[in-house]
């Protein structure tokens, strides 16, 4: 009698046990679900950006679908066949969803689809050991087996399926590591929300393989990376991807709150020179790439950190930290310079220059951010006024604005 019911004990256990399972799997599916009903669920601009995150997050769902057949079936003799091939299918696939993280992460980071189609190539060769190894496992049992009573069990070489999916989310943080001081703030919160956790998760089942943890945090994370995207977008200017009027002016006011006598700000007031002819010569779109690429040659010369906004128009903003006079002037250099490189080898039928007016934020002047910016306008309008009245615009001075 006390046999059976220490018995009847354990599988009370054991069914609690997967039950949990099953329902931290299941949530983690209804998560994901909700990220692709209502995120990204329009055609926007940034194909790439939303093909790699949905191919990412339903992959994710796929290997976490296996792992319902692979807790349903463990244990049960009578279907050991449909045991075997549930988890050799989730050990195959198992590192799909983080190449294709690789990939969207290399992509956030250098918007060059190019370069990220390189990378998801370089890493075809993981892909394929990562998918024979399962296979070779059904002929020669060198990393698990599944006994005749249904069982999982681990062999010699297991650590080695284990440690393959660290491989990829090395990488990852290794990237976030080198380029952490050129980052944007906000993206880099978002893509540092699913390494870290799943390593975390990771350490844990490696020692206790009947916990489900690893794709439930990655779930988590894509929720996180998904929201922290949608922020994003919600920030930034349709057309350009500088961040837009509204989150310019929060930002403004937030730097304003910030502001101590010893400690203010300083923002550049960036005009296209002669916008009005390159729309009326050669059309709105060619108009709209002008813009486009401004904002790439204005986010080349300065820190991720900085905040590149579009203020109206063919103007623009941008915020630093700095309030050196010294290095102002040496960032104003630095983007006359890129636009000419832009200008000598981009082929194009129009010529970028710019009337940059500038300014350090000074409690007791401007007071105001209004009166801080009509400040640096008219500083932008003066610069203006000097290049139609002599050749200033064409000189190669370090100090041409």
């Amino acid at each position: 009698m006390i046999e059976t019911k220490l018995l009847d004990t354990r599988s009370i256990d054991v069914i609690g046990e997967y039950i949990l399972r099953l329902d931290i799997i299941i949530f983690s599916l209804l998560l994901l679900s909700l990220v692709l009903l209502f995120l990204f669920n329009d055609n926007q601009e940034r194909a790439l950006q939303n093909t790699l995150f949905r191919a990412f997050t339903v992959s994710v769902m796929v290997v976490l679908a296996l792992e319902i057949p692979c807790i349903i079936s463990t244990g049960n003799p009578r279907i050991r066949t449909f045991n075997i091939v549930s988890t050799t299918l989730y050990h195959i696939l198992q590192n799909i969803p983080l190449v294709l993280y690789v990939g969207l992460a290399d992509f956030l980071l250098n918007q060059n689809i190019k370069q990220t189609k390189k990378i998801l190539i370089y890493w075809l060769p993981f892909l394929f050991l990562s998918t024979a190894l399962p296979i070779l496992n059904l002929f020669i049992p060198l990393f698990y087996t599944i006994d005749e009573t249904g069982t999982f069990r681990r062999q010699f070489l297991m650590p080695l399926i284990l440690a393959l999916p660290y491989v990829p989310l090395i990488a990852i943080l290794r990237t976030l590591v080198i380029k952490r001081h050129r980052l944007d703030t906000t993206l880099s919160h978002g893509l540092w929300f699913i390494p870290i956790p799943v390593l975390l998760a990771g350490v844990v089942q490696f020692f206790f393989t009947e916990q489900t943890l690893t794709w439930p945090f990655i779930s988590l994370g894509i929720t996180g990376l998904g929201l922290t995207l949608q922020q994003k977008r919600f920030n930034e200017d349709y057309l350009t991807g500088a961040y837009n009027r509204q989150h310019l002016d929060t930002y403004l006011h937030l730097k304003l709150r910030n502001s101590k006598p010893n400690k203010t700000f300083s923002a550049f007031l960036i005009d296209v020179d002669n916008f009005k002819r390159i729309n009326d010569e050669f059309g709105h779109k060619t108009g709209d790439e002008a813009l486009i690429e401004s904002v790439r040659i204005f986010k080349s010369a300065v820190r991720n950190s900085d905040f590149v906004g579009r203020y109206a128009g063919d103007e623009f903003v941008i915020v630093f930290d700095t309030t050196d006079q010294t290095n102002l002037e040496n960032l104003a250099s630095r983007i006359h310079q890129t636009a000419d490189s832009f200008n000598a080898s981009a082929g194009k039928f129009y010529t970028l220059t710019y009337s940059i007016g500038m300014g350090i934020f000074d409690p007791l002047l401007d007071v105001t951010i209004d009166n801080f910016i009509k400040r640096i306008d008219q500083d932008m309008y003066t610069v203006k006024r000097r290049k139609k009245t002599s050749q200033y615009m064409y000189d190669n001075r370090s100090s041409r604005r």
